[in-house]
């Protein structure tokens, strides 16, 4: 086999529920190890129901990395992007691919209806700082682990260290954090209200916080704890956490974060900036409109998420191009 046929790969995925998909969070498939980097495929639903396929790509090296790439994207085996190419490297912002729009008018095109499946063609025009694996996988147990990548916690809540210094125990799903209330309250106003005697949670040593997904809450815990940085795949499900729990501190990690490193879609960082009440990202994101800019993806999911003023804003700039 030569060395270009060895550089080209295809990776799919089906992405199902199309239609009860939530908006503005990202959805991945699996991770699939290739000429040793992990390639991933996501996918993100607008509020007026359009798509935009993402390829993702992490090296399993630290240090500097790159992989420069010439690839295809098929929607529904239709072609959707040929001759693409795009160079991926140890720079978060530069490990994401973000495809063109789909727009829902052509979904019928690419064979969307309930679901949509997303296949890259992928060939590797140069790598470097970037070793292939050469693991002998002998049994089916370490196979597994070789092959899926799962969470990994970058500080534990229910540890003996954890459990020791706590006072109170967070039920989270079917997950147990043992936290500290002090500590709590003074990053969440929420918490702080929770833990002052006004409520009958005040006094219990274990509370149940319901509909919050534990590994969100995790996530959550470690940018308070300034364990864990921000990223894309997170940012948009931490901050509806922090806006729910009034964290300040994490919610400027958050604009911060949208503000100078995430390539995060413009769209979604204006609607983040004006339903979060991050000033610093709205007046950036203003500051990025144009004459014939498309301001179709800027309209949110609930009428309410912009304040009064917001759409008095929005409107004057958008009547300052007419």
């Amino acid at each position: 086999m030569s060395d270009n046929e060895e550089k080209e790969f295809s990776i799919s995925h089906v992405f199902n529920n199309i239609n009860s998909m939530e908006t503005k969070i990202w959805r991945f498939g699996d991770d699939v190890e290739h000429f040793g980097a992990k390639w991933k495929i996501g996918i993100l639903k607008f509020d007026d129901g359009g798509l935009r396929p993402q390829l993702c790509c992490k090296g399993s090296q630290t240090g500097n990395w790159s992989i420069n790439t010439i690839f295809d994207i098929l929607v529904g085996e239709v072609p959707f992007r040929t001759g693409w190419q795009f160079e991926f490297n140890q720079n978060n912002m530069r490990s994401w691919y973000y495809s063109s729009y789909i727009p829902k008018k052509d979904f019928s095109k690419y064979g969307i209806e309930e679901s949509a499946t997303v296949e890259f063609h992928i060939k590797i025009i140069e790598m470097t700082g970037i070793k292939r694996k050469t693991i002998d996988i002998q049994d089916d147990v370490t196979k597994k682990s070789f092959e899926v990548e799962k969470l990994q916690k970058s500080m534990n809540f229910d540890d003996d260290v954890a459990k020791e210094s706590s006072d109170v125990v967070l039920m989270v799903g079917d997950q147990k954090f043992y936290l500290s209330k002090l500590y709590l309250s003074f990053h969440s106003t929420y918490f702080k209200s929770l833990f002052s005697g006004n409520f009958s949670e005040s006094e219990k040593s274990e509370i149940e916080l319901k509909d919050i997904d534990p590994d969100v809450f995790q996530y959550f815990l470690e940018l308070i704890y300034g364990i864990s940085l921000v990223d894309d795949m997170m940012v948009m499900e931490v901050l509806k956490l922090a806006d729910y729990f009034v964290a300040k501190t994490v919610i400027e990690r958050c604009q911060e974060f949208l503000l100078n490193r995430s390539e995060q879609p413009w769209e979604l960082k204006f609607q983040a900036a004006l339903k979060y009440k991050m000033e610093k990202l709205k007046v950036k994101c203003y500051s990025e409109i144009k004459k014939g800019t498309d301001l179709r993806g800027l309209k949110p999911e609930n009428a309410r998420d912009y304040s009064q003023e917001d759409w008095m804003e929005l409107f004057d700039k958008v009547v300052s191009f007419l």
